[in-house]
Order: structure tokens, then sequence, then C-alpha cells
């Protein structure tokens, strides 16, 4: 995707990152953007604590903060980007029925399907979702670097276990109940296929047509151009 980002960029758009996240892996977030080459931009993180774990309903971080960036940039128009590993695609229609007027177009990662994963193994593309991709990056400092005695060869660089716990608690809380049955191995495959595109349907059938766009591979949002 950080291609596709710098793409847009490039022709002006600017980016506000808003993440499930916590505040706590900011700075190995911010590490992460910097690697992958995203294109800089605000970053709307998180504040959690067990409580909000148990209490807090699921994407509220998300509805709280979006609206609020679009109020604070009401001559805008935006472009909403998400995925359907999590509860994306419901939020984002949400908030587009509050401002139809500054949504464009919602981009939702098809990262549930079996024909999403394997176009992307075919294009050697990452298929899993935001959190797995952070937690993959935070586990390069667990690996071992030939270091010396004493330190057990690891990368003493920040607290990779506890912040990948968190991304595991933040992610569960986060998942749909379409997609917690697509982790459920007693569930055939077709059923699952049937569930994701019935759950995509209905979701563009509440909105106007052509505002939603379900995309397989980040290349195909390279075709997308705006008039600033």
């Amino acid at each position: 995707m950080s291609d596709v980002y710098q793409y847009w960029s490039n022709q002006g758009v600017h980016v506000h990152y808003v993440s499930n996240s916590p505040w706590q892996v900011y700075p190995a977030l911010s590490e992460f953007i910097r690697d992958r080459h995203f294109p800089a931009g605000s970053m709307h993180l998180r504040a959690i604590s067990t409580g909000d774990l148990i209490r807090r309903k699921p994407g509220q971080h998300k509805l709280d903060v979006i609206p609020q960036i679009l109020q604070d940039f009401p001559s805008r128009k935006f472009i909403l980007v998400g995925d359907s590993g999590e509860r994306d695609p419901e939020i984002y229609q949400q908030i587009y029925k509050q401002y139809p007027n500054q949504i464009i177009k919602i981009f939702i990662h098809d990262v549930t399907s079996e024909r999403a994963r394997h176009a992307d193994q075919r294009e050697s593309e990452r298929s899993d979702s935001y959190y797995n991709g952070l937690k993959k990056f935070l586990a390069r400092d667990q690996q071992p670097n030939g270091g010396p005695p004493g330190v057990g060869g690891l990368l003493p660089r920040r607290s990779s276990t506890t912040t990948t716990s968190m991304l595991d608690a933040v992610g569960e809380t986060e998942l749909s109940e379409d997609e917690k049955v697509m982790n459920d191995p007693a569930v055939s495959l077709k059923t699952k296929l049937d569930m994701f595109h019935d759950r995509m349907d209905y979701l563009a059938s509440e909105l106007p047509e052509g505002v939603l766009t379900v995309f397989t591979l980040a290349s195909q949002l390279r075709t997308v151009s705006f008039t600033l």
C-alpha cells in the first residue's frame, strides 16, 4: 500500500493515519511508516486501558476521530481506506451517512476471502491484517543479532512482548462477528465466502453506487485520480 499512498500524496493528497493501535506503540509505528516508505501524515492512535478493552464499543475510536478530522477540514474531500478483517466497512458506512458531501470514496481491502489471499500470494503482496503486519515488524527486535553474551543476542530497543500482547488484545476487540466466524475451522469455506460477499453487498446497497469498492491488490488503486 505504501506505493499507492505515495502516488496519491504526489497528487497533493494529505494523509491521516487513524489506528486502533495504542499510543504506546507510537515509536514503533512511526518507524514502521518510515521504513515502509509511507508518506508523512497526522497520526491518531488510541488511549486505552484494560477497562477500555472490556467496556469500549469495537470501532469507537475511529467513530470518534474520523468525524472530528472531517469537521476540522470542512472544505476537504476524503477517501477512507480500511480492510475487511475488522469493522472498517461498517464504521465507514456509518460515517459516510453523516458526511456524504465530504467522503468521495471508500476502499476496503479484502483480506477475508480465499480469492483475496490467493491473489495476494500470486502478486507477492501481504494479505494479513494491519495488526499482524505491525506485529511482524515489532518481532524484528526479538530476533538474534549476534550480540555479546549477557543480552541474549536480542535488540533491546523496545518492549516488543508487551506491545504485541496489547495489539493482540486490541485486535480481538475489533473483530466483527462475521470475522470471528471466518476464523472458525468448523465453518465451510463456501459458507465463509458467501457470508463475506453478502456482507459487502449489503453495505454497498446502503451507499450510493460507486462509493464502496472492495479491492484485492493495492495496485488496483493506482488508477484512482483526484480533482483537488
